[in-house]
Order: C-alpha cells, then structure tokens, then sequence
C-alpha cells in the first residue's frame, strides 16, 4: 500500500507540474511582447527608420552628406506612402502587397538615380543578399514573388 501511495503522489506532482508549466510559459512569452523593450524591435520592423536606413546604407556605400540627404528623404517619403497603403481599408490584401510593391520599385528608382555606377551595382548585390537571407529565413514559398521590393528594407 505504502508504494501504491508512492506511486500516486508521484502521479498528482507530474500532473500538478504538467497543469502549471503552460501558465508559466505563456506568462513568459507574452511578457516581452509587451515591454518596453521589445516594442521597438518590433516597429523598426514593421516601418524601419529612414534615418537609421540611410546611415546604413551612408556606411556600406560610402554615400556623401548630400546623397545621405536625398536618400533619407526618399526614404521618409517611402515610409509615408507605406503607411497610407497600409491603413487604407479599401485594398484588398492583394491590391495592398502590388501597392507596397510599386512604392518599394519606385523608392528603389530614385535611390538609384542618386548613386553613382559603383553604388549602384553595390546597392544591387545589398538588396540581392538581403532577399536570399529573408527567403532562407522565411522558407522557399514565402519571399518567391517578391522581387526587388523586399531589398530596400
């Protein structure tokens, strides 16, 4: 009787363990969710910086103070359209990736026109590398049909 009762108090703690750990978990996952933090994260992803975008794209292509400029105003002009596509509720979710694609090629467009041949094909082989990672990141069918609209970000 005394393994029996072993036996089952082994059994209550298990379950009791099993029935708590989903509690813990998801107070756990949704904790950085919400602070302060993670936020952040969270939008530069969702509509990065222009700023913060230029001064990259300043480093890795050597661009001069005026280039940095101009781009950063394409930049923050891209972000505005983006933002206008994204709350207008009279796109379908398809007419809104063609619209966000269509701003993407354009900003794309007049970043070009402000490089010289060399930042050009730079820009290009930039925009190449972080397509490859984002389809490597989000799997094969999921970043087929997007282009060169993804490599700006």
């Amino acid at each position: 009787m005394n393994r029996f009762a072993s036996r089952f108090a082994l059994l209550g703690l298990a379950l009791g363990i099993a029935s708590v750990a989903p509690m813990v978990f998801a107070q756990d996952s949704s904790a950085p969710a919400n602070s302060d933090s993670a936020a952040p994260a969270m939008r530069q992803h969702a509509a990065p910086d222009p700023q913060k975008q230029a001064a990259r794209l300043a480093k890795h292509l050597g661009l001069s103070d005026d280039q940095t400029t101009k781009i950063t105003s394409i930049l923050q002009n891209r972000q505005q359209q983006a933002q206008a596509a994204r709350s207008d509720s009279s796109l379908s979710a398809q007419d809104r990736r063609a619209k966000m694609r269509s701003i993407q090629q354009d900003a794309d467009s007049q970043i070009n026109a402000v490089l010289t041949p060399a930042q050009q094909t730079q820009y290009a082989t930039m925009k190449q590398n972080m397509k490859n990672r984002w389809q490597n990141g989000h799997g094969a069918g999921g970043g087929t049909d997007n282009g060169s609209s993804n490599g700006g970000n």
